[in-house]
């Protein structure tokens, strides 16, 4: 469990708090499944970067974590930039009033629509993945007569040692550019004005344990950084990136400064801005997914409780076989039982933790902790299910910040 849910997350006489409002309180009163986020993990974690950057250095979150408009605001309110990486994620941040110099555009797929609006949007960078990106965006950028401020992300080639499906840094990955599409970037842009260069990016992956490997990465797009300044581009930023992993079970967790130190290390002797784009580690351990057991069901080698989250609300268990801790929201003097919890969907897959020791009956509450990022933003409607409702807690105060759908919502495109 991260360090933050000792104070932010706590049990008092048994039961489990958020903030200060008891969970049991949210769940009965809001219902289940239910995400909630506490205010003040969310601010400390960005404070916790901020407070390691320079005034020059930007921090951009990645929006993809968790994309719910009202903690974009509150991000916004802190002085976050944002990375977004489609076109949906940035009218978000621009409904949530963002400031359009402080959002970074990623991504492989962008389409025509996509970089169009973020070209008329004028933020502060596209990064560029591909040869045909290059020439997209420039095609737009000569059609409208706009320049265009963009960045090269590069692939270095680096392997983090997390799952497959969360490594973006390797050669064998989709994303980035490899030494040859730079030098095709480079031939080209020599004979486009509109298209600025101003960047250079690096993302690795997630779940990163090690400083180490971003170390590693920003020596290499320091030197392609170099390159491009030899061939008369004048780099502002280089970009390396997020991906610093949370603590879900026994993982190492690492501290902003111990990497931003090295970071300014290393560029002590540049004039170089820093955009970093953390996630994970500002909104993982915000969050928490309130669930009721609807069922207790032996099965004589397993002993299940049946739950009423399914891998459609939460699919991180289903999809990266990836451990939450889970904590009765009411501590009871019952006998505890050791339980697989499987939710409703149909589907083999659908259990979301195995072999955990808890003390449950039928319509009891319990918490998946650290859902604050790649939970609801990742959820779906399969099985004509409705996504849950999401709160944010204050101190003794709860916002909805996200009203629980309706059926009329699920079937409102197709009627």
């Amino acid at each position: 469990m991260n360090l933050q849910n000792k104070t932010s997350m706590k049990s008092i006489n048994g039961q489990l708090y958020i903030e200060n409002i008891p969970v049991i309180d949210l769940a009965r009163e809001f219902g289940s499944p239910c995400y909630i986020y506490s205010y003040e993990i969310i601010t400390n974690n960005f404070l916790k970067y901020k407070k390691e950057t320079r005034k020059q250095d930007l921090i951009c979150y990645a929006v993809k974590a968790n994309s719910n408009i009202n903690i974009l605001k509150l991000l916004a309110g802190l002085g976050s930039g944002f990375d977004v990486v489609s076109g949906n994620e940035l009218k978000r941040c621009l409904t949530a009033g963002v400031d359009k110099n402080k959002i970074v555009f990623s991504g492989v797929g962008k389409s025509y629509e996509e970089l169009e609006y973020a070209v008329n949007n004028e933020i502060l960078s596209i990064n560029i993945e591909s040869v045909g990106e290059f020439k997209r965006i420039s095609k737009i950028a000569n059609r409208l007569n706009k320049t265009v401020n963009c960045a090269l992300r590069v692939n270095p080639d680096i392997s983090i040692g997390s799952h497959k499906y969360i490594e973006t840094g390797s050669k064998t990955s989709k994303f980035g550019l490899d030494g040859q599409s730079i030098d095709e970037i480079l031939k080209f842009s020599c004979e486009d004005n509109l298209i600025k260069i101003s960047s250079v990016a690096c993302h690795i992956g997630s779940q990163i344990s090690d400083e180490n490997l971003i170390l590693e990465s920003l020596e290499c797009i320091k030197s392609v950084a170099a390159k491009l300044e030899d061939n008369g581009h004048h780099i502002e930023f280089l970009d390396i990136g997020g991906g610093l992993g949370i603590r879900y079970r026994d993982e190492n967790e690492v501290n902003p400064k111990a990497l931003l130190d090295k970071v300014k290390n290393v560029l002590k002797n540049t004039n170089y801005k820093i955009i970093l784009e953390p996630g994970r580690s500002i909104i993982g351990a915000s969050g928490i997914l309130v669930t009721k057991v609807e069922y207790i069901k032996d099965a004589g080698e397993k002993r299940f409780a049946i739950i009423d989250v399914g891998m459609n609300d939460f699919i991180r268990p289903s999809l990266y076989e990836a451990w939450h801790e889970v904590r009765e929201v009411e501590n009871k003097d019952i006998n505890s039982h050791t339980y697989d919890l499987a939710g409703p969907v149909c589907e083999t897959g659908d259990v979301l933790a195995e072999n955990r020791e808890l003390k449950v009956l039928p319509g009891d509450y319990l918490a998946f902790m650290d859902v604050g990022a790649y939970g609801s933003v990742m959820s779906s409607n399969y099985n004509s299910r409705l996504k849950p409702i999401e709160l944010l807690v204050n101190k003794d105060a709860v916002e909805v910040i996200k009203r629980k759908e309706t059926f009329e919502d699920l079937v409102a495109l197709e009627i």
